[in-house]
């Protein structure tokens, strides 16, 4: 249905689209054509706050570049006692982790080297597998045969310059028995005082008449050492006298050097025992080891190791019954080394039994003429030579 015409609605219409339009012109007119008081009063101020809203920000700016820098710098800081607390944290596990694998490296190497010290020991210590004390026992034996070497050259000097009557040796028969009669004065006897050969008994009466005398433990220099030296000295009986100048080149002088050589010959096995004897029980200076004990001593300690009654085969006891079989070996060889030792003695007595017994052979054929029957026979055949060689 059409509504009905209003003409003050009509008019109010017209009146506000003319307003409108008014407004409108006023500002596009405003636009294009400002007042001239703009220039004067708006262009200032906003000079003055573009200025001042420039202040603003250049000093925000400033102090927002202070602030950053100082950030910054802290920043920097933190990172770099971080870093190095990591670090140290680093090195410190590494140093622990070190420090611990070397631990246990230390601690395997003590193991290994304790299980190989009780194998060796085992195997090898005089508990359990060497014997009887191996380092005592070898240096002990060490010394027996250095002392068995120094007396077998010490006898052949002894012979020389301890017996009166040693072979190849000239001395006035008179002058040598005053000397050895001066000599047995500390082993005079009473007998010896009453029948006027000496003055007063000696300290060691007999000690130089008895073949005992030779198988006591001396040292040299004490009494009973000389009664040894004198002892043989008496089984020698006196040198022979010296040939007088006047007579050195003659035939006599020749007979009785080769007489001389034969008996010094014929003794010489006999005063060599006695002095090997007298060495063998005597501690005397030797090249190698000096003054020592008497050998026999040291055969006799070896001995009574392994022949009990002594305190040391007590020990040897003890230690053996813990021996492994190797210690058993060994030990038996050290007992076996022994005997090959105390054998080649004997062997040595007999080879001098053997000579003295050729000697005392010898004697039997110049006693009973035999020998001159030999020097008779070798002169006629020394002539028989002589008259073919002239025909």
């Amino acid at each position: 249905m059409k509504k009905d015409f209003d003409p003050a609605r009509e008019s109010r219409k017209w009146k506000l689209s003319l307003g409108a339009s008014l407004a409108l012109t006023s500002t596009l007119a405003w636009a294009y054509c400002p007042p001239q008081y703009q220039e004067t009063v708006v262009s200032p101020a906003f000079t003055a706050a573009t200025q001042a809203l420039n202040a603003a920000v250049t000093a925000v700016d400033a102090s927002l570049s202070a602030l950053l820098e100082t950030e910054s710098q802290r920043l920097t800081s933190a990172i770099a006692v971080l870093t190095k607390q990591k670090a140290l944290s680093a090195n410190t596990m590494a140093e622990a982790g070190r420090n611990s694998a070397l631990q246990t490296a230390n601690a395997l190497n003590v193991l290994a080297q304790t299980d190989r010290v009780k194998q060796a020991r085992f195997d090898y210590g005089g508990e359990f597998g060497q014997g009887y004390s191996p380092c005592s026992v070898y240096a002990s034996r060490q010394v027996i045969s250095n002392r068995d070497a120094d007396m077998a050259g010490e006898v052949r000097q002894r012979v020389r310059s301890e017996v009166a009557a040693a072979p190849g040796a000239y001395a006035d028969p008179i002058i040598t028995q005053a000397k050895l009669l001066d000599e047995r004065k500390p082993f005079c006897t009473q007998d010896q005082v009453d029948s006027g050969l000496c003055k007063t008994v000696g300290k060691l009466p007999g000690a130089d008449l008895t073949v005992a005398t030779l198988f006591e433990p001396a040292v040299e220099g004490e009494a009973l050492y000389k009664a040894k030296v004198s002892f043989v000295n008496n089984v020698a009986g006196l040198p022979d006298g010296p040939v007088p100048a006047s007579a050195a080149r003659s035939s006599a002088s020749e007979d009785y050097a080769l007489s001389k050589a034969r008996k010094d010959a014929l003794v010489s096995p006999a005063l060599a025992s006695l002095k090997a004897i007298q060495l063998d029980y005597s501690g005397v200076e030797g090249k190698e080891t000096g003054t020592d004990l008497p050998l026999a001593e040291h055969f006799r300690t070896e001995v009574k190791r392994y022949s009990g009654n002594s305190a040391q085969y007590e020990s040897w006891a003890r230690v053996m019954a813990a021996q492994n079989e190797r210690g058993a070996l060994v030990e038996l060889l050290k007992i076996k080394a022994l005997d090959l030792a105390i054998q080649e003695k004997q062997y040595r007595q007999y080879e001098s039994m053997e000579a003295q017994l050729a000697s005392l052979v010898s004697m039997q054929v110049t006693t009973s003429g035999a020998q001159a029957r030999t020097t008779e026979a070798a002169a006629e055949a020394a002539s028989q030579n002589a008259r073919q060689s002239v025909q």
